[in-house]
């Protein structure tokens, strides 16, 4: 009995041992999000709220993870496909959550509408007659505003970035954007927005957890996640992460 418990043990030991000596991929939805991974100009590393988290990790050798771009679409592939091991997302936005596991979540994503003007107290997209027009992230599904595109109350115009999207509603290439309040803080701190005034709807659109999701088989490696995350939500390390990038 304790020879096959001290063998249990060396297994689990080493499977994690392998694990955590193996370089992980960690999959950008191409050209990234701020605050929570983006590049700088002229600039291969990726910066915000991940690299700041999981940078103890790395430093202490527990984790060694290359981040890698890719389109929103195939990102998710890669991951089904056992190409790309991890990628921050949440899993209500999966097509497959079923084939991945989920790190407990970093905060609860919160999407609103923002708009160059306040937003009037009965605003309604029932009342929309004039087809308002909504800058999209290309790629990107919209659950909750999806039957008003569909039906043709909305006009949805994709972009390839948050930072694109923006740029569009100030040049009033459209009369709404959706952006996370989290993006909208960092974007607005931007020297490209300088001076700009936006106006965020009441109430969000969207509210969801956002996660690091991984494959199936890196069990270990979400375990070690999670009581990282845990420990950086118990000290208040991660609250402060977030705010050096939104405040």
């Amino acid at each position: 009995m304790k020879l096959f418990k001290y063998f249990s043990l060396f297994i689990l030991f080493s499977s994690y041992s392998v694990t955590a000596s193996t370089q992980l991929l960690f999959i950008v939805s191409y050209p990234g999000s701020a605050p929570y991974l983006y590049q700088k100009p002229n600039n291969d590393k990726y910066f915000g709220i991940i690299p700041d988290m999981l940078s103890d990790l790395i430093k202490t050798k527990q984790l060694d993870i290359r981040f890698v771009s890719n389109s929103r679409k195939r990102s998710e592939e890669y991951l089904y496909a056992g190409k790309a091991d991890m990628m921050l997302i949440s899993p209500r936005w999966l097509s497959q959550p079923e084939k991945l596991i989920t790190t407990l979540p970093l905060h609860q994503h919160r999407s609103f509408l923002y708009k160059t003007t306040k937003f009037n107290s009965s605003f309604s997209f029932t009342d929309n007659k004039d087809r308002k027009k909504v800058c999209t992230r290309k790629g990107f599904n919209y659950p909750n505003l999806d039957p008003y595109f569909l039906n043709n109350q909305l006009i949805r115009i994709d972009s390839s970035s948050q930072t694109t999207t923006l740029s569009m509603l100030f040049k009033q290439r459209c009369d709404l954007v959706i952006l996370s309040e989290y993006h909208a803080l960092s974007i607005m701190k931007t020297p490209l927005f300088k001076n700009k005034q936006l106006f965020r709807s009441d109430q969000p659109i969207s509210v969801v957890p956002l996660n690091i999701v991984l494959r199936p088989e890196l069990i270990q490696v979400k375990k070690l996640l999670d009581n990282h995350i845990e420990a950086l939500v118990r000290t208040g390390e991660l609250k402060n992460i977030i705010n050096s990038y939104i405040q």
